[in-house]
């Protein structure tokens, strides 16, 4: 009778074990099953997010295109004909003076604006370069002092390159517009493990704790920092000025779109 019970508490202790053994296994392959399809989902919105991102550079080019190309050469021309005018009539020839400064504030407006649509500087030379030309362009279109320190960047393939000039332009215009800065300073570098951007104000500032603080845009850098699989550090005390660095691991450099 002894050994009967023995026997029927360790068969009942055997199933309970078993019973436990496959519960927590099946949460396991729960959870990974979970793990999969948010990752796949993931992997998913980031596609759809590159995708959303290539077609808006792709119709930038086609304006920045039509803007060089036609409007930019039509302007070139009138330029070039009001300087062939001359007039002894001190009227008319204040009036030829004031087309003609029209005419250059039109056109540096202009490259300004097919810079910000289309970097040809980027596709032709390179990241560092085109970031090199930007600082140029934004030293004599603003008052803010521009400093630009990068190392020659490796690696990258020219989407990747064009979100980081993305975020870069961004996040000047946002020191431009909202920060009351009187300096910004890019720095770009790249190590064994990855490639590091920071762009940093002596501005206002704001409260990093506070949602939607700060004046400064972040969904469009947000969205080119998924798509590059990045990491992106907010640096930011009220008075103090504002640093953004993105990081971008060398292996997903590499792997990424």
């Amino acid at each position: 009778m002894k050994y009967m019970l023995f026997g029927g508490i360790m068969v009942i202790l055997f199933l309970a074990i078993s019973v436990i053994i496959f519960f927590i296994v099946y949460q396991k392959r729960l959870l990974a099953q979970q793990i999969r399809l948010q990752s796949v989902q993931q992997e998913y919105q980031r596609e759809l997010l590159s995708s959303s991102i290539a077609a808006q550079e792709k119709e930038r080019v086609r304006i920045g295109h039509d803007l060089h190309d036609e409007i930019g050469s039509s302007l070139s021309t009138a330029k070039l004909l009001v300087n062939q005018l001359h007039h002894t009539d001190p009227d008319k020839a204040q009036i030829v003076t004031s087309v003609k400064e029209i005419l250059s504030h039109t056109i540096q407006n202009l490259k300004n604006i097919s810079l910000n649509l289309y970097p040809s500087v980027l596709t032709k030379f390179g990241l560092v370069e085109a970031l090199q030309y930007l600082v140029s362009v934004l030293s004599q279109a603003s008052p803010l002092n521009f400093s630009l320190a990068a190392d020659e960047i490796k690696g990258l393939e020219l989407p990747q390159e064009l979100a980081l000039y993305r975020i870069v332009q961004e996040l000047v215009n946002n020191a431009i517009k909202h920060s009351g800065a009187s300096e910004v300073n890019i720095l770009l570098t790249q190590t064994e493990k990855c490639i590091a951007l920071s762009v940093r104000d002596n501005g206002c500032g704001f409260d990093t704790q506070e949602s939607g603080k700060g004046g400064i845009g972040l969904k469009s850098i947000e969205a080119r920092k998924e798509m590059l699989k990045a990491d992106m550090e907010i640096q930011s005390v009220p008075g103090k000025g504002t640093c953004i660095i993105i990081r971008l691991p060398i292996v997903k450099a590499m792997q990424s779109l």
